[in-house]
């Protein structure tokens, strides 16, 4: 028993000594901390005037841990000397070289947030491309790289395009507005009316963009490929768009066309210009793109991905005029809300799929409707819908309208027996670009079995030549 006991205590020791020397091992050397470690450094002396006149000397010093890329004194002579003597510019300069928490590069290739907001690239032996010269210094309270050179701030994708003097540029600018952050603003009341708060004026006013609320390029967070036109390709796609988007006024057709060119010019992910993929997906509406290298003209690295300046682009229109497809269940007004509606959960027996359907029988009235919004085009349609008729052995027909139920758009179409398939109504073409109002119209007749409504879905196709 005795000798059971020692066997163990001797292991239980030898744990605790591999232990302690494995925290050994990973305590730094260096009891200075980062500022400290610098200050001592002759060669990276530029650098520390540089933290005390920006007044990261005092962040580098607290008990928190960073990540310091510094650079030797020999990178500062191929920098700026305009950026260096801008104590703004200088400041944004300086915390781009410093990040929090503790970073090696043998954790593999990291976009790290620095402390003015921008992600660099860190892998073992670089930085943004810049090599690390000796690397993984540890300190009291972080970790120590130093570099061959200054890693200079880019823009991201917002930034350089907000630079540019393009028609493009100009049209994402007039989205911009001024909205409230609740957050801040000084609130001095409430609307008697609404019950919503009233703001003293000019308190928490923040600068927004339309555009950047949706495809939000402005972001650090992913990494993204984004196209600009030459103003000439512009012009042309902006007038070959302006039939799909014709409005009541020249001005609604002019802003609704050119939000519709720019929204799809963003891409997720960064792609090299000698090495793109046959099909681009826009990140916005998934329109599909055929961009050759051949036609980018200028390449910008950025802090969140890349951007090219094209002079040609090649979409396919049918994804970006794209079919709509109206659900059955999904109505938003009726012609008497007293009547029973049905929506019926089926199961297509060719196929197997599970679909919705909506479903109205012995209700006693004619011309019955049911009212559904769709965004439109204009352009011509080819109408579609699926309407399985498997309650009843008749047959009875149905028609869709635009605008007003009372309007004859479509004839109606008798619905058959037991068919999947999607049936072809007729065409109609939309003159307005915008939401219209589309009706399911019943029979015109009272009669049970001869007024039902059915409707899985309505499908437009528009004719695009």
């Amino acid at each position: 028993m005795m000798i059971r006991y020692l066997i163990i205590l001797g292991l239980l020791l030898g744990i605790s000594c591999r232990k302690e020397k494995w925290n050994d091992r990973n305590k730094p050397a260096n009891s200075q901390n980062l500022l400290q470690t610098i200050q001592a450094n002759n060669d990276l002396s530029q650098f520390y005037q540089y933290l005390v006149k920006t007044g990261y000397d005092k962040v580098l010093a607290s008990s928190k841990t960073f990540t310091v890329w510094a650079p030797v004194n020999s990178a500062w002579a191929g920098v700026d000397p305009a950026l260096l003597n801008d104590t703004a510019r200088l400041r944004l300069l300086i915390a781009n070289h410093i990040t929090t928490l503790s970073y090696t590069g043998s954790a593999g290739e990291q976009r790290i947030a620095t402390l003015n907001g921008k992600k660099i690239a860190f892998t073992s032996g670089s930085v943004e491309g810049i090599k690390v010269s000796v690397a993984d210094q540890y300190a009291a309270n972080g970790v120590l790289q130093v570099i061959d050179a200054a890693i200079i701030p880019k823009q991201n994708a917002w930034e350089y395009l907000s630079s540019t003097r393009t028609q493009q540029n100009t049209f994402l600018q007039s989205l911009a507005y001024t909205g409230i952050d609740t957050a801040t603003a000084v609130q001095i009341g409430v609307n008697p009316t609404t019950g919503a708060p009233i703001y003293k004026p000019g308190t928490g006013e923040v600068a927004l963009n339309h555009f950047l609320e949706r495809i939000n390029i402005d972001s650090e967070d992913s990494l993204l490929t984004y196209v600009i036109l030459a103003d000439d390709v512009y012009n042309s796609e902006q007038q070959k768009l302006t039939k799909y988007f014709t409005d009541t006024t020249a001005a609604l057709t002019d802003t609704t066309t050119q939000w519709n060119l720019v929204k799809d010019l963003a891409f997720n992910g960064v792609y090299d210009k000698d090495h793109l993929p046959e099909t681009l997906y826009s990140i916005r509406d998934s329109v599909k793109f055929h961009i050759s290298s051949h036609d980018i003209v200028s390449t910008q690295k950025v802090s969140n991905g890349v951007v090219f300046i094209v002079n040609h682009i090649d979409y396919e229109l049918a994804t970006k005029i794209k079919p709509v497809i109206i659900e059955g269940e999904y109505f938003n007004g009726v012609k008497d809300a007293t009547k029973t509606i049905a929506i019926r959960t089926r199961v297509n027996p060719a196929t197997g799929a599970i679909f919705k359907d909506v479903y109205m029988y012995n209700y006693g009235q004619a011309s019955y409707w049911l009212r559904y919004n769709a965004r439109l085009n204009t352009v011509a349609y080819q109408v579609y819908w699926v309407a399985v008729n498997d309650v009843q052995t008749s047959t009875f027909p149905m028609r869709i309208t635009f605008g007003d139920p009372a309007v004859t758009t479509l004839p109606y179409t008798t619905v058959p027996l037991l068919s999947y398939n999607e049936q072809y109504i007729g065409d109609y073409t939309n003159v307005r670009y915008g939401v219209r109002d589309v009706y399911l119209v019943g029979n015109s007749v009272t009669t049970n079995g001869n007024n039902t409504i059915l409707l899985d879905y309505i499908k437009l196709v528009p004719i695009l030549n």
